[in-house]
C-alpha cells in the first residue's frame, strides 16, 4: 500500500501495514495518543528517539493525517468498557 504522505510509511510487513514514521516502526497513532492524553510533543519525542521533531510536525502539519485524532478518537471510545455489551 503505497502512502499518500512521504513523512509515512506502510508496508504489510511493518507492522501489518499500520501506518508508521518513515523509516521507522513508530505508529503515527502512537504519536496522537500522547497528544490527545494532553502530554507534550517532548515527552513523545523523548520516548521514541527515531521520531525527529520535523518529521512530528511534519505529519501533524499534512491534511492527510487530520484524521487520525478522529480515529484514535473512535478506536479509544470502541475499546472503553462502557462501550462494550452487557
Amino acid at each position: 500500500m503505497k502512502s499518500i504522505t512521504p513523512l509515512v510509511q506502510m508496508e504489510p510487513y511493518i507492522l501489518g501495514g499500520m501506518p508508521v514514521f518513515k523509516g521507522t516502526q513508530v505508529p503515527i497513532k502512537r504519536m496522537f495518543d500522547y497528544l490527545l492524553a494532553d502530554k507534550p510533543m517532548d515527552d513523545f519525542l523523548a520516548d521514541y528517539p527515531s521520531v525527529s521533531r520535523d518529521m512530528a510536525n511534519g505529519v501533524l502539519e499534512n491534511d492527510a493525517t487530520l484524521f487520525y485524532e478522529a480515529i484514535s478518537k473512535a478506536i479509544d471510545s470502541a475499546a472503553m468498557p462502557s462501550s462494550l455489551p452487557r
